[in-house]
C-alpha cells in the first residue's frame, strides 16, 4: 500500500508525508531528546541559542527541516533523471531514516549539514556538459564548507568535489582550483571573526579539532536500535544488489550520478569515525545516498508484496524504537 503509492508519483504525496512526517516526529512532543550543546560549530551555535530553551519550537524547525531536505532530495533526483520513473520513494525513505529513533526528533547540527550537503550535490549534477561551471564549482564548494560550519566531520565530502568533476566534467583546472576557494572562503571570515575576539585558538581546538582529537569513541545505542539498523541495513544490502546490477542500463549521467552517491555513501564512514561521540544522529549523512539506493530497488521490485513486506517491517521497527521511550 505504501510503496504503491508513493511510487505512482502521486501529487497527494505533497499532502500524505507531511502528515506522515507529523505522525512520527509526534512522539518528540511527548519525550524530547537531548539537543547537542558542546564543541558544536559556530553556525549551529547561533542557530541552537536562539531556540534551545523553546522545546516545541525546535521539533518544529527540525521536522521542517527533515521535510524540506526530503522533497529536495527527491526534485534533485527527478530534475536530473537519475531514475527512469518518477516517484517520491526518496523522499519517503529519506524522512524514514532521518526520523528512525528518539534521539533524532529534535534539532542537531546534522541535520543543518545535510540541507547545504543536498544543495551542494544539486550543483554538481548541474554542470554536467556545461561548457564552463564555474558558478556551479564555486558553489557546490562553498555550500560543503557551509556544512562543515554546522558540523565538522563533514569536511570528509570535500574530496567528493574532485570526485564528481572527474565523473561529469571535462578537466578544467580552473574549476578545481575555484571550487577550492569555495571551500576556503567561509572560513576566512569566520577565522577573522575570531581572531578579531582574541579566541582564535578556542575555535581551533574547541571545535575543528574536538573530534579528532579524542582517543575512544563513544558508543550511544539504545538496545531498540538494533532492530531498526538490522532491518535497514538489511534493505539496503538488497539495494546493493539491485544497484550494482543495474548500472549498465540507464543515460550516462543517470549512471554517473549513481556512481556519485556511492563515493558519497563510502566518505559517510569517514563523518561517523570523525563524530566526537557515535550515535544515531552520527548517521545522518548515510541518508542521503542511502534513500536513492532503496528508492532504487523498490523501484524496481516486480513482486509488489515483497516490496510491501519489506517496507512494514522497516517501519514497523522505526514505530517500535520510537514506543519504547515510552515504556
Amino acid at each position: 500500500m505504501f510503496i504503491r503509492f508513493f511510487k505512482s508519483n502521486n501529487a497527494a504525496a505533497y499532502i500524505f508525508l507531511p502528515i506522515l512526517v507529523l505522525a512520527i516526529w509526534g512522539f518528540g512532543f511527548f519525550f524530547p531528546p537531548i539537543q547537542p550543546s558542546q564543541h558544536v560549530m559556530p553556525f549551529y551555535d547561533l542557530i541552537s541559542g536562539g531556540i534551545s530553551k523553546l522545546h516545541w519550537l525546535n521539533i518544529i524547525i527540525a521536522m521542517l527541516l527533515v521535510l524540506s531536505e526530503a522533497f529536495l532530495l527527491n526534485y534533485i533526483i527527478t530534475e536530473n533523471a537519475i531514475f527512469t520513473k518518477q516517484s517520491f520513494l526518496p523522499a519517503l525513505f529519506y524522512v524514514l531514516f532521518m526520523s528512525n529513533n528518539n534521539a533524532m526528533l529534535t534539532t542537531h547540527p546534522l541535520l543543518f549539514a545535510n540541507l547545504f550537503l543536498l544543495f551542494a550535490i544539486d550543483q554538481l549534477l548541474n554542470a554536467y556538459r556545461k561548457d564552463k561551471a564555474f558558478a556551479e564549482a564555486f558553489n557546490a564548494g562553498f555550500l560543503i564548507s557551509i556544512a562543515t560550519l554546522f558540523y565538522f566531520p563533514y569536511i570528509v565530502f570535500v574530496p567528493v568535489l574532485g570526485i564528481a568533476f572527474i565523473l561529469l566534467r571535462p578537466f578544467i583546472w580552473r574549476e578545481w582550483i575555484i571550487s577550492i576557494f569555495g571551500v576556503m572562503l567561509p572560513y576566512c571570515f569566520v577565522a577573522t571573526y575570531y581572531f578579531w575576539n582574541d579566541s582564535l585558538s578556542t575555535f581551533w581546538h574547541e571545535n575543528m579539532l574536538y573530534a579528532i582529537l579524542q582517543e575512544q569513541p563513544k558508543y550511544n545505542f539504545s538496545t531498540s536500535f538494533y532492530f531498526t539498523m538490522i532491518m535497514g541495513w538489511g534493505i539496503l544490502l538488497f539495494s546493493f544488489g539491485r544497484l550494482f546490477g543495474g548500472l549498465t542500463g540507464g543515460s550516462q549521467k543517470s549512471k554517473k550520478s549513481m556512481i556519485l552517491m556511492i563515493w558519497l555513501f563510502v566518505f559517510s564512514i569517514g563523518s561517523v569515525l570523525l563524530a566526537p561521540e557515535i550515535t544515531t544522529r552520527s548517521f545522518s549523512a548515510f541518508a542521503i545516498p542511502a534513500s536513492v539506493f532503496c528508492a532504487n530497488y523498490f523501484l524496481n521490485i516486480k513482486k509488489e508484496w515483497w516490496a510491501e513486506l519489506l517496507f512494514i517491517l522497516f517501519f514497523s521497527s522505526i514505530i517500535i524504537n520510537l514506543l519504547v521511550h515510552f515504556f
